[in-house]
Order: structure tokens, then C-alpha cells, then sequence
């Protein structure tokens, strides 16, 4: 049976484990989990999904997967600390910016590393996780990381010069569309609506708009079609959005997110 060591215990960590903790497949006490500070979350994650705490970085000799969940500013440091005890496991990272090469540099290439950016959706096993696999890592390793993502939303491979993009698009994305949802239901308040029947009516028609989207296999723009008559309101709306520019101001955004995003794989695996 597999053994996965897991750095960190954040979120994003806790995400995993409760994806992969539900397969009845796999022993949760076969999830090692370390966390420099807090043992007191070590041990809450331990009575939530029976994973096993882990006391040192060696454990992760005996692991075949290991997990790297720690923000991008100490990618560096936790990978020089896990070098000496890795042959041969696969490294799934979550680390934004953080390229492959940096992280087979560190680690002496003693290791099949994987670049993955999840987003938050993660939390409710409902997630977008890009993921590109570094040139060491073989067919069979890249199955064994895609399947455990796939316990936690849906995993989309690409290359690697793709993943600050995916940073940006899917990455930041619930962020971008929870600023569009913000201006609305401050926008129904103004209207009339109380907080509670905005935030309900707002909650039902994203949840509806994505699942017919998925289920009718439109794209938005063929959605937004069927959906504007001529003169209508929804096209009155549409003609505003239109003329403030919203179109470009989310192109503007992604752009930037990407940018920063590459900034910061520079800033984080420059030696100081």
C-alpha cells in the first residue's frame, strides 16, 4: 500500500488529506503528516482523519509519495531538510511559482517531481488543479499523482510554461469571480433584497449557470446567447458591462496575477 508523507498542515494540506482519507481504498494512518510548528494541529488532523503524525523528516524514507503543501517561501528549506532521505519518491508540490528545475536542483534529481496548482474549491473536493510532471517522471508516476488529485477535484496536465497561467486563470480564478459576485450582491441589496435572499439567490444561480454549462456542453458565450433576447434586460445589463470595459479589466487581471506569479518563482528560488 502506498505511504504518503505530507509537509505542512495547512488548508491546502488538510484538503488533501480529507480527499484521499475518503477513499475507502487507502489507510488514512498511511498518511505521515509533519508540520514544523503548531503540534497541536498535528494532532487535531490526527483525530479528524486518523492520519499518522510524523516526528522527523526521515519518515519520508519509507514513503512513496510525498506532499509539499508549504508556501512558496520555504520550498527551499523543507526540500534541502527532505534531500538526504529521498530515492526515487514522487513529489507532489502545490507551491506557486516554484519551477520543476528548481526543485530537482535542490533536491539533486533524487526525486520524480510533479507541479501542481490547486485552488481553493480543493476545500469541498471540488477542485481545478493544473499539474505538469517534470522529465524524470514516467507514465506510472504521473497516474499515481493524478489519482490522488483526483480526490479532490478534477486535474487538468499541461506543460510546465503553462503553470503560471494556470496560477493566474483557475488558481486565482475563485478570487476574480468572488469580486463579480461581491459587486452583485451589494447591487441586490441596493436594490431591495435583504443580505439573506441576495445571498441565496446569488448562490443558486452561480451553482445552476456552471451546471448547465456542464451539462448542456455550452461555452459561456454560447450560454450568454441563449439567455439575451434583443432589447432585453439581460441584454440592457450586458451593453453596460460591455461599455465599462469588464471584458478587458479580467484580461488586465489574469495577466497580472501570471506576472506576479512568475515574479514570485523568481524571488523564491533566487539564493540570497
Amino acid at each position: 500500500m502506498e505511504k504518503i508523507f505530507v509537509l505542512g498542515a495547512g488548508a491546502m494540506a488538510e484538503s488533501f488529506i480529507k480527499g484521499v482519507s475518503q477513499n475507502v481504498d487507502f489507510a488514512a494512518d498511511h498518511i505521515y503528516v509533519i508540520n514544523r510548528h503548531r503540534p497541536e494541529r498535528l494532532a487535531e488532523l490526527q483525530s479528524m482523519y486518523g492520519v499518522t503524525p510524523a516526528s522527523s523528516m526521515e519518515e519520508a524514507r519509507a514513503a512513496n509519495v510525498i506532499v509539499l503543501t508549504v508556501k512558496p517561501y520555504d520550498v527551499r528549506t523543507a526540500l534541502r531538510e527532505l534531500s538526504p532521505y529521498l530515492d526515487g519518491q514522487i513529489i507532489i508540490s502545490f507551491a506557486a511559482g516554484i519551477p520543476i528545475s528548481f526543485m530537482e536542483e535542490i533536491t539533486e534529481r533524487r526525486a520524480h517531481v510533479i507541479r501542481t496548482m490547486p485552488n481553493v474549491p480543493v476545500a469541498v473536493l471540488e477542485g481545478a488543479i493544473a499539474m505538469a510532471v517534470g522529465e524524470s517522471v514516467d507514465a506510472n508516476s504521473a497516474d499515481v499523482a493524478k489519482r490522488l488529485l483526483e480526490k479532490i477535484g478534477i486535474v487538468v496536465e499541461l506543460d510546465e510554461e503553462l503553470m503560471d497561467a494556470a496560477t493566474a486563470f483557475s488558481g486565482s480564478g475563485p478570487g476574480f469571480v468572488s469580486y463579480f459576485l461581491e459587486a452583485m450582491e451589494d447591487a441586490a441589496v441596493g436594490l431591495g433584497f435583504s443580505a439573506e435572499m441576495a445571498r441565496q439567490l446569488l448562490i443558486q444561480t452561480v451553482v445552476g449557470t456552471a451546471k448547465v454549462l456542464e451539462e448542456w456542453g455550452l461555452s459561456p458565450a454560447e450560454l450568454k446567447e441563449r439567455v439575451t433576447s434583443p432589447n432585453g434586460t439581460t441584454h440592457a445589463g450586458l451593453t453596460v458591462l460591455a461599455d465599462r470595459g469588464m471584458g478587458e479589466a479580467i484580461a488586465d487581471a489574469l495577466f497580472e496575477a501570471m506576472r506576479r506569479s512568475k515574479e514570485m518563482g523568481e524571488q523564491y528560488t533566487k539564493e540570497s
